[in-house]
């Protein structure tokens, strides 16, 4: 949705983009943002666009091995790994193959259930964890994180209603999740492809450009 919103590799104005896919978890959001400030780029802002669908993301989903291991585990990466992150990829099976040739350049991945217990509904350890090291990103390097919600379809407001909001204040999150539900948009499911993505994106582009990154 983030790239629906504003596409990865745009440049508009002040806007940069580093949107990505859900997969790659927050460990992978942290791990291209340092990237991109190790670059030399500077920043004022981080506006984090995310359905709260995705917060819940534990490295414990079937495209782990895909989406975050074949890019992501890597020597160069491996530092930037907590405990919590190398517990969770070792319950992924064959993520010692992950980066042979012949299975890195293919679609291959290993069918993964994950048996974890869910203590949460929707910050994942791993999100609260790696939210944590972005605020350190910020302190470090004297930018603000502000995380706001995509518009989201009026059928997952039920499944959304019943997620435990005391988790972020639990978390320490609060200044940067100030009035996340609050703002939700909720609009009819006709207006999504697949109950996640947009068909007219680019109307609301224009929206949280105008109401938030000004």
């Amino acid at each position: 949705m983030g790239g629906q919103l504003f596409p990865a590799g745009t440049n508009t104005d002040t806007i940069n983009s580093l949107t990505c896919n859900q997969a790659i978890s927050m460990v992978g959001y942290y791990i291209l943002l340092n990237n991109y400030i190790n670059s030399g780029n500077k920043i004022d802002t981080v506006y984090m666009i995310v359905t709260p669908l995705y917060l819940g993301n534990n490295l414990d989903q079937v495209y782990a091995y895909h989406y975050f291991l074949k890019p992501f585990y890597i020597d160069e990466y491996l530092p930037l790994f907590s405990e919590t992150v190398k517990k969770q990829i070792n319950k992924i099976p064959y993520v010692y193959f992950c980066r042979l040739p012949f299975i890195l350049t293919s679609n291959w991945a290993p069918d993964f259930v994950s048996k974890d217990e869910k203590k949460y509904t929707f910050l994942s350890p791993v999100s609260i964890e790696y939210l944590k090291k972005i605020k350190e990103l910020g302190v470090k390097y004297k930018f603000k994180l502000i995380v706001l919600p995509t518009p989201t379809a009026i059928s997952k407001k039920p499944l959304l209603e019943k997620m435990n909001k005391n988790e972020i204040v639990k978390s320490n999150l609060s200044n940067e999740f100030n009035n996340y539900f609050e703002n939700i948009i909720y609009l009819d499911d006709s207006n999504f492809v697949d109950g996640l993505h947009l068909k007219k994106p680019q109307k609301y582009t224009e929206y949280y450009k105008n109401k938030w990154i000004k």
